[in-house]
């Protein structure tokens, strides 16, 4: 909109902030509402179903206009935030003169986007905000910022593939890029999944090196760069132009990002998109909720800043065993002393998010109620550090060193915080004890006294002028008032004045009650301003303790999470896993799927063993019905493993872990229409990926490859595949299949053994027993499962006699391809031996050897 020479001054200056904030809405403050203009109207009476109004603006048309109240923005900031707009927040600066000639002055204070949200109503919890940046060179450089708890990170990545994983892994909320670097971004898998925002274009000039260098040097007081790893010019770009972005919408110092950390992609165990979603770490695949997810079954943490540092574990499993056993062994010593763990949770229960507090502290917008949970969180320390005094491991024994001493800003609070808060408003005072200070003291007792003095004027006058019902009352419009009702207006005295006319009475004053009143308010006054300058005192004074207090809310938050795992391990009966470098093999003994075990009633989920190494065991081929549990026991080896790496127990009886490097699957697969990919492409896509990236030291879930051509191209691609693992990765691989053909490959390809899902037929039907047992299942039970889901009988029936006839034709054209002397020993033959071979005795129930006997005696029969 153009500014005109007849417009209002107000909106002129309307305008004129409108003009530099052109793609952003603008709150514009007007008394207690925020206001909305023009096309800013227009889109928030669709988005936030606002009234659309009009305002008189100088011009013979009235401008467009809705708001929102002050008080109740931020349920309808979280909305735009949501939708992914910007807000401009434009407070006013100064009040009102007396005269009222000058038009009041006001300014944007601050940009709302969706990575710079402070906010507590808009935040989540236990969920990092983070806003990204990134910028290509050679390479790809990223930055990382939460505003909300003053973490920074930065890191390096060669390619478009660690980029994606690096972003899943932070989760950013938003990201600011330029240039050749947004168009490279519309090939990221987690851009066009929308599981992070696409790149938002910022001003190229703003990543300039000179400019981003100093920035950096500035914000963390030092020209050694390299002492925070920062020795490539990009990662300082990345961070820099990261910066310039939060001053340009924070408009305020953010001292309190004080550090960097860098982050290094071969520290961290990966998890490209898919297997993210197919393991349900964070969220379930389905309907994208947290109930279901890994996540909701480790979260027994009691603080926010516990919840999202446990978020960041499941986000950033390691890779290091010093790193791993550092945290295991605390979790350890925890699950081992109930005693302890119980009295730590009760002492972490009345622990605030201090984390983000401390950020508030720095940002300005500290509230009295804050300052009340910072002293309830700080309350606690010295019980805190008793209690973790004893213990040995050392994480637990890092955790006590850094819970700092804070006792003097907990005397401070505690002398001068009032428990019980009138308002939150520190501009309404109100909120410091009695006794804390001398001058508010003596302004509060002035005032105290004067409304003493009040309190008896109102006896008196009643005296005086016989009017019984004489009442003197206050409301903040009109003050002090003699209210009268019209029955006893004749009694009222010459002297008192006229204030206010009522339907059913009449208020006056006096001139001894104006003497009063002015002595009630400028005390009243005085009073405020005191105590704003208690508040100034003591928020300077929580600002020289930020850095102690950061850096106990991490300690805090690490306790926390290691109490969570440690109570899960107690509730579940997980057991603590061996994890080391020095072995090269996945064994797991009576494992079990954690999310679905937690799901049912206790006892009903059947526990699996599992053997990977990488000579005569690299690769399990899995076969049996559909809905037996071949998925369910997949992703349970790969979670069990999961959970290993970020330093948790696991669901199994006993559990030795090789560390590896990354973990892959390809576990169902659904149309991706929108991008004009089918079943079968994103299925190949996903298999290409894995033998791209896959290695020695990966892990491998496969789940029914090639099922989504035709049988016999379906069956060439799975065995292929085989084929190319077993001979070039070497990777330690569950692969799942219907195709009964490629059981064939134990003996063929080095390394590959048959397991199956074992079932048992009854009256022409099946239950499922869902135990893992060694050799291939000699049918699929596909008609038998059919019959299970409700088909009618003619199909069921009308489906075995074609099974019959395409059998006996298959059967022929096998003989006729495959003829052999009948001194060679066929597979199924030597597959009955391997089973025996390995067969363990001492382990081996008498329901489960009947069980491997009956399976070699149909091997051996055909």
């Amino acid at each position: 909109m153009e500014i005109k020479d007849n417009h209002s001054k107000m909106m002129k200056h309307y305008l004129s902030i409108k003009e530099k904030y052109k793609d952003i809405i603008i709150f514009y403050r007007l008394g207690d509402f925020y206001e909305m203009f023009y096309e800013d109207a227009i889109l928030c009476s669709k988005v936030l179903d606002l009234t659309l109004t009009e305002k008189a603006c100088g011009l013979d048309e009235k401008a467009p206009m809705c708001g929102v109240p002050f008080k109740a923005c931020e349920t309808y900031l979280r909305k735009l935030i949501s939708l992914g707009y910007k807000v401009g927040i434009c407070e006013q600066l100064t009040g009102p003169n007396e005269n009222y000639k000058q038009i009041i002055e006001r300014d944007v204070v601050r940009i709302v986007t969706p990575g710079t949200i402070m906010e507590e109503g808009i935040l989540e919890d236990k969920c990092n905000n983070f806003i990204a940046c990134v910028y290509k060179d050679k390479n790809y450089y990223s930055a990382f910022a939460d505003i909300s708890t003053g973490e920074a990170f930065v890191s390096k990545c060669s390619n478009l593939n660690e980029l994606n994983n690096t972003l899943l892994n932070f989760h950013p909320a938003e990201i600011i890029s330029f240039g050749e670097c947004i168009l490279d971004s519309f090939e990221l898998g987690c851009i066009k999944n929308d599981i992070v925002p696409k790149f938002s274009a910022y001003a190229e000039n703003k990543f300039a090196y000179k400019l981003c260098e100093l920035v950096v040097q500035n914000q963390f007081k030092t020209k050694n760069l390299k002492a925070y790893e920062l020795n490539d010019h990009g990662e300082v770009i990345a961070l820099g132009a990261l910066f310039n972005y939060l001053y340009d919408t924070q408009k305020r110092n953010l001292e309190y990002f004080n550090t960097i950390k860098y982050y290094h992609n071969e520290d961290y165990l990966f998890l490209d998109i898919n297997a993210k979603r197919n393991l349900e770490l964070t969220e379930t695949f389905k309907d994208r909720k947290v109930k279901g997810s890994l996540l909701w079954l480790l979260d027994q943490t009691l603080t926010s800043m516990g919840g999202r540092l446990l978020r960041a574990y499941i986000d950033k499993p390691l890779r290091k065993e010093s790193e791993i056993k550092y945290r295991q062994n605390g979790v350890e010593e925890l699950f081992k002393n109930i005693v302890k763990r119980e009295t730590l949770i009760e002492i972490l229960k009345n622990v605030n998010d201090l984390e983000r507090l401390s950020a508030k502290i720095a940002y300005g917008s500290l509230t009295p109620r804050d300052c009340l949970g910072i002293l309830n969180s700080i309350k606690i320390l010295p019980t805190l550090k008793q209690e973790l005094s004893t213990l040995k491991s050392d994480i637990l024994i890092d955790t006590y060193n850094n819970l700092m001493d804070l006792s003097n800003i907990e005397y401070k609070l505690s002398n001068c915080m009032m428990e019980k808060l009138e308002s939150n408003n520190f501009k309404e005072g109100h909120f410091v004890k009695d006794g804390y200070d001398e001058v508010l003291d003596g302004y509060r007792k002035d005032k105290a006294t004067a409304i003493d003095w009040i309190g008896e004027l109102e006896n008196v006058e009643k005296q005086e002028t016989g009017i019984k019902n004489l009442r003197i009352i206050f409301n903040n419009n009109n003050g002090y008032s003699i209210e009268v009702t019209n029955s006893q207006k004749g009694l009222v005295p010459y002297r008192y004045i006229r204030k206010q006319t009522l339907l059913n009475a009449e208020r006056y004053t006096t001139e001894e009650l104006k003497s009063l009143e002015e002595k009630v308010l400028n005390s009243e006054k005085l009073a405020v301003e005191r105590e704003i300058e208690i508040y100034e005192d003591l928020k300077q004074s929580l600002k020289n303790e930020i850095l102690n207090l950061q850096k106990t809310s991490q300690a805090i938050a690490q306790l926390d999470v290691l109490l969570s795992l440690a109570t899960v391990a107690i509730k579940n009966n997980y057991t603590k896993p061996t994890i080391s470098n020095s072995i090269d093999e996945i064994r797991i003994l009576e494992g079990r799927h954690p999310v679905v075990e937690a799901l049912l009633k206790k006892g009903d989920f059947v526990a699996n063993d599992t053997y990977l190494n990488s000579t005569s065991d690299r690769t399990m081929i899995i076969t049996g019905p559909n809905m037996a549990g071949k998925s369910t026991y997949m992703r349970q080896v790969a979670l069990i493993c999961f959970m290993a790496h970020i330093g948790s127990f696991v669901p199994a009886k006993e559990a030795e872990i090789c560390l590896l490097d990354r973990i892959f699957t390809r576990i169902g697969a659904s149309d991706d229409l929108i991008y004009g990919q089918s079943t079968f492409m994103v299925e190949m896509t996903e298999v290409a990926t894995i033998l791209a990236y896959a290695t020695d030291k990966s892990l491998v879930l496969l789940d029914e490859v090639g099922r989504g051509t035709a049988t016999y191209d379906g069956l060439s691609i799975a065995w292929s595949v085989m084929d190319y693992i077993s001979n070039n990765l070497h990777a330690k691989t569950l692969f799942s299949t219907h195709y009964h053909e490629l059981t064939e490959l134990e003996g063929v390809l080095d390394g590959v053994k048959n397991y199956r899902i074992s079932v048992k037929e009854f009256n022409n039907s099946i239950i499922f027993l869902r135990k893992i047992v060694r050799g291939g299942a000699l049918k699929s039970f596909g008609i038998e499962v059919a019959s299970l889901a409700g088909l009618p009988k003619s199909v069921i029936e009308n489906a075995q006699e074609i099974l019959k006839k395409l059998e006996l034709k298959d059967v022929t054209r096998q003989e006729n391809l495959n003829s052999t002397s009948e001194k060679n020993f066929s597979p199924k033959y030597l597959e009955a031996i391997n089973i025996l071979k390995e067969l363990n005795l001492e382990r081996t129930s008498p329901i489960e050897a009947f069980s491997v006997l009956s399976s070699i005696k149909e091997r051996i029969d055909e």
